[in-house]
């Protein structure tokens, strides 16, 4: 074609036409802009393809993440929820019964179980990277950075507190009234033992009921909190697969 091109040019600057030499000259230039252009709109276009591409990963990445993380605030909450039912047994127990059962026993041990959320974020660490622009939808694009830059870290922060109000406040009557056993069970609970005189001492210690009762108050406080994240993270993966669809 550029042989073509000059060939022509040739014979018509040799013919000494020159009306349709810069016509021709003209239409030269008219074709090297449109290849350029053409050229230019190839390019943006992989551009736009790869940065797409890397979009669909990202968020895949990312609905994974929640798949796991959605699983994890599950198993935390029906946690939460046999803390609450040992809480509402262990007031009650203490009220009717003068000795001390196994399930007593292993009840109180749940009452210092903190359940831990520790949620995966290797797909938001790598859309981090690479800029959080690459998510084109604004709403999914909010809803994300919403996820792991509050929610997660508002709620690990009453995590910190749960740990740190059960460490001073149950350790004490722990080492105090009970001794501990060996075996473990699958919430990772030592089985507790309480004797018959230590049980009289606790049962007529009316901080021990009041302390039972600020655990299940403070249980209920955190299971409302897994609650909103379990919401948070079903209607993000909600968000996400619509934009995968979309793509």
């Amino acid at each position: 074609m550029v042989t073509l091109l000059r060939k022509i040019r040739r014979n018509l600057v040799s013919q000494n036409r020159f009306n349709k030499y810069m016509l021709y000259a003209i239409g030269e230039i008219i074709l090297v802009v449109i290849g350029i252009l053409i050229a230019l709109q190839i390019n943006d276009w992989n551009d736009q393809k790869k940065k797409s591409d890397l979009e669909i990963k990202i968020l895949k990445e990312i609905d994974t993440n929640l798949s796991f993380d959605l699983e994890e605030i599950r198993e935390d909450i029906s946690l939460m929820d046999s803390i609450e039912f040992a809480a509402i047994d262990i007031v009650d127990y203490i009220s009717n019964h003068e000795i001390p059962s196994e399930k007593f026993n292993y009840n109180v041990a749940k009452m210092k179980v903190a359940p831990h959320f520790n949620p995966n974020k290797s797909g938001y660490e790598l859309l981090s990277s690479k800029g959080v622009e690459i998510v084109v939808n604004d709403s999914l694009r909010i809803a994300i950075s919403d996820l792991y830059e509050s929610y997660y870290p508002y709620y690990n922060q009453y995590e910190k507190e749960r740990i740190m109000f059960k460490s001073n406040l149950i350790q004490p009557y722990f080492l105090k009234y009970f001794s501990w056993m060996s075996d473990l069970d699958k919430y990772f609970l030592t089985t507790l033992n309480c004797t018959q005189d230590d049980y009289l001492k606790l049962k007529n210690n009316d901080s021990f009921i009041k302390l039972i009762r600020a655990i299940d108050f403070e249980n209920k406080f955190v299971r409302l909190r897994a609650k909103t994240m379990e919401e948070k993270i079903i209607n993000l993966k909600r968000q996400i697969s619509e934009a995968l669809k979309n793509n």
